[in-house]
């Protein structure tokens, strides 16, 4: 085999390798990248081994087939999802070839056609992979998901262009050959970079909901610790709150006996945390948001029954009741006789989220969808709140009127 195959047919499965790891990406979870990257290396040393050595199309489409599954085992997930996925892997190789096969067979078959419609071959793999990776990761709307379409973009002028070096008369095969090798190194860098961004934003953003999760916990624990310490000074203090009660009593002084009864009953409800459901996550942020309620005297009615273990991320919940409970208070400040109910309740391992509070009746929408006030920066909350829900099979419903805005949601827990 002369080394112009040989160089065409390394660079070809690097780059099939390459693309069918992102591929399984999009769809399964792997603990190591070593793993991966070891997995990928045994595949192309498979498929590309068979190719250069035996060269029978039966053997090398078995390579590429067993390949692919080699590299599926490194993921987390049951066995049939992986068959299922190298199978659908495998399906989309052979469909974009033929595909590009019946679009180019007007050519004349040379060897820098076929170098061309190699390379067109992988690109539109690569599109397909970005098109999946695009649509899978669509409910983690960000500013940075309209940059895909520049991704595409580049990816069709990369298959025009190669198309048009391939028309160009006077390069030679190894000249097509290195201009293909640009043109699909340059697009594979692109994605490696844009999607680096992305998973740094995304990083970025589980950040931020884990900062203000801790703050909730903190403000929690700092309550806890000021509540023990009354507590715990009343105890101190209990033989002379008794001694007095009696003396008072013996005395007949009522009135003053009711007077520091009522005193004593203030330290104590005082020391009391206002929710205590016994869920840590939802404790904290409940008398969090309670006490910015109370500084604005905004009226609330707020019930929540759940249990100690809802089958629900503390980071989901920190999302959804954190997002809900910011948009309920800075709507509700912006009118006179503020209110806010809300009702939390779990029942048959569904979680059932309502918050209604009092607005001025300003909404803003865009394509039926709920645009903030405040600016693009800000109009998230909502769609990470959607998001969630539908993690959990559920969803959730907006209604407002003139003075009153709501926000449903459900979510169902399967343990």
């Amino acid at each position: 085999m002369r080394m112009f195959d040989i160089v065409l047919t390394v660079i070809i499965e690097l780059a099939r390798i390459f693309i069918t790891l992102e591929y399984f990406r999009i769809f399964l979870d792997c603990e190591s990248r070593f793993k991966e990257m070891l997995a990928g290396l045994l595949a192309f040393l498979l498929t590309t081994g068979c190719f250069l050595i035996i060269s029978n199309n039966y053997i090398n489409t078995l390579s590429t087939i067993a390949g692919i599954i080699i590299i599926s085992l490194v993921y987390e997930g049951k066995i049939r999802s992986k068959l299922l996925l190298s199978i659908l892997c495998y399906s989309i190789m052979v469909a974009l070839d033929f595909i590009v096969y019946m679009v180019t067979a007007v050519n004349i078959v040379t060897e820098q056609y076929q170098v061309v419609a190699a390379f067109v071959s992988v690109l539109f793999f690569y599109i397909v992979i970005m098109m999946l990776r695009l649509g899978f990761r669509k409910k983690l709307k960000s500013e940075f998901m309209g940059q895909w379409y520049i991704l595409f973009i580049v990816s069709i002028m990369s298959v025009c262009t190669l198309f048009a070096v391939y028309k160009e008369s006077g390069l030679s095969s190894y000249g097509i050959l290195f201009m293909s090798t640009s043109v699909l190194i340059l697009n594979l860098m692109l994605y490696v970079f844009y999607s680096n961004m992305l998973d740094r934003y995304i990083f970025m953003q589980e950040n931020e909901n884990l900062k203000q999760q801790m703050h909730y916990y903190d403000a929690q624990m700092k309550t806890n610790i000021e509540n023990d310490k009354k507590i715990r000074a009343i105890r101190h203090d209990m033989k002379h709150h008794i001694r007095e009660i009696n003396s008072l009593a013996e005395a007949g002084k009522l009135y003053e006996l009711k007077k520091y009864s009522d005193e004593l009953m203030g330290d104590i409800n005082g020391s009391e945390t206002v929710f205590n459901t016994g869920n840590i996550t939802l404790d904290g942020i409940f008398n969090y948001y309670n006490g910015k309620f109370k500084d604005k005297c905004i009226e609330t009615d707020i019930n929540v029954v759940v249990p100690e273990n809802m089958g629900i991320s503390a980071m989901d919940i920190n999302i959804i009741m954190g997002n809900l409970l910011d948009n309920a208070y800075e709507n509700a400040i912006k009118v006179k006789d503020s209110y806010i109910k809300v009702n939390v309740k779990y029942n048959g391992n569904m979680l059932y989220i309502y918050v209604s509070n009092t607005f001025d009746g300003k909404v803003e929408e865009e394509n039926g969808n709920i645009v903030s006030l405040k600016g693009k920066e800000h109009g998230y909350g909502l769609e990470n709140i959607n998001r969630i829900a539908e993690k959990y099979g559920g969803n959730i419903k907006i209604e407002h009127s003139d003075k009153r805005f709501v926000v449903s949601v459900i979510m169902y827990i399967i343990n």
